[in-house]
């Protein structure tokens, strides 16, 4: 029985659309990738990494893996030729430290077609485990250290029952920053805002840790305790000072103003919770010096507690000392030196908790103070 020719020509359009979609669909499902994605290495040490190709490729391909630093990280391996490969393959790729620092191992791919967007690995190197194993200790002391230093203050308020001495402009600072602090660090947490980070930092990691969000909403729970206490117990004369509000009110005129500019889709959330961060710093660089001018006026710290201020000189000091062995061990001194904001906040703390430490057991010595508090205690 003869075919007819228009069948015979569709049976042929059929077929071919079949294997077109197979071979689109393989080369689609084919990609690149390593076995990690963060590593860790020792200066003068080297480790073994494996790139995979999980599904085959319908023509030769070209890989080129490429390195930011070579004087920092080389690999034995530059060039992967990858001739009609049938089915999954594992390259083996060696990597050799030579100085301490951070960089990045990408692979691009001839023709682009395949997905290479995971085949990166982010690379650390650094002088000594032991010098991580230690910054790890002391970033989780100064973390626990900041984070109990609201009690003593809470302390010294519940015993007296009197927050005389204790600056309000200081407490209302500290709870809008600590506010605006646990926007930022629950923010960068929520799904839809963590892929724009992404977006715009696609082989970078989210900064935030999940102890950043919980030291901020207990700095917030905890200073809210404070607030209450300003209501609840003996205050004398003490309020917010109208300079306070007008800072804390042109705070929130911004805040208004980029939420609307998020409405008007001008910035996307993260641009917005970037600004409430840059905003905490600002009251970081402030909120101090309202207790520091109230106990010179009144020529003494009753009410302010020394016990915070401990703690925040170790907090701060530790943080300081973290920066610096950090900045050993990756090489990575621009982080100290080529961002001095957060260097500098921790220096500012410091000071000023030196400050203090001199109003009260020097300037203001409680056993000399003429100053007497509200319940009779000098």
């Amino acid at each position: 029985m003869a075919v007819r020719p228009e069948k015979f020509a569709m049976k042929n359009i059929i077929r071919v659309t079949f294997v077109l979609i197979a071979y689109s669909v393989s080369w689609a499902s084919a990609k690149f990738s390593f076995n990690t994605q963060d590593l860790v290495l020792l200066v003068n040490d080297s480790t073994t990494l494996t790139l995979t190709l999980t599904d085959n490729v319908p023509e030769n391909t070209t890989l080129i893996l490429s390195i930011n630093h070579k004087e920092l990280l080389t690999t034995n391996i530059t060039t992967i030729e990858v001739i009609n490969s049938s089915g999954p393959n594992v390259w083996p790729v060696e990597l050799f430290g030579h100085d301490a620092g951070h960089d990045l191992l990408k692979v691009d791919v001839y023709p682009s077609s395949i997905k290479s967007s995971d085949a990166f690995v982010r690379v650390t190197l650094q002088h000594s485990n032991e010098l991580a194993l230690i910054s790890v200790v002391v970033g989780w002391v100064y973390f626990v250290a900041w984070s109990i230093s609201f009690y003593p203050q809470m302390y010294e308020n519940w015993k007296r029952k009197s927050v005389v001495g204790l600056n309000f402009d200081f407490i209302a600072l500290n709870l809008v920053g600590f506010i605006l602090y646990s926007m930022f660090n629950v923010g960068l947490w929520i799904p839809e805002i963590e892929e724009e980070y992404s977006a715009r930092n696609p082989r970078g990691l989210n900064p935030v840790q999940l102890n950043d969000i919980f030291f901020s909403i207990h700095a917030v729970f905890a200073t809210l305790i404070t607030v209450a206490q300003c209501y609840f117990y003996e205050k004398g004369e003490q309020q917010v000072s109208r300079t306070a509000k007008s800072i804390m009110s042109f705070y929130g005129l911004l805040i208004a103003i980029l939420l609307v500019l998020v409405y008007l889709q001008k910035i996307v959330w993260l641009d917005f919770l970037y600004y409430c961060s840059y905003i905490k710093l600002s009251i970081t660089l402030i909120k101090y010096i309202p207790q520091a001018v109230m106990n010179y006026k009144r020529k003494s710290t009753i009410g302010w507690s020394i016990g915070n201020i401990f703690l925040d000189f170790t907090g701060g000091l530790l943080s300081i000392l973290q920066m610096i062995i950090n900045a050993y061990n990756y090489n990575d001194w621009a982080s100290v030196f080529g961002d001095p904001t957060k260097f500098g906040l921790g220096l500012l703390s410091v000071i000023f908790d030196i400050l203090f430490f001199l109003q009260h057991y020097v300037f203001y010595s409680p056993k000399n103070s003429k100053i007497y508090d509200l319940t009779g205690c000098t």
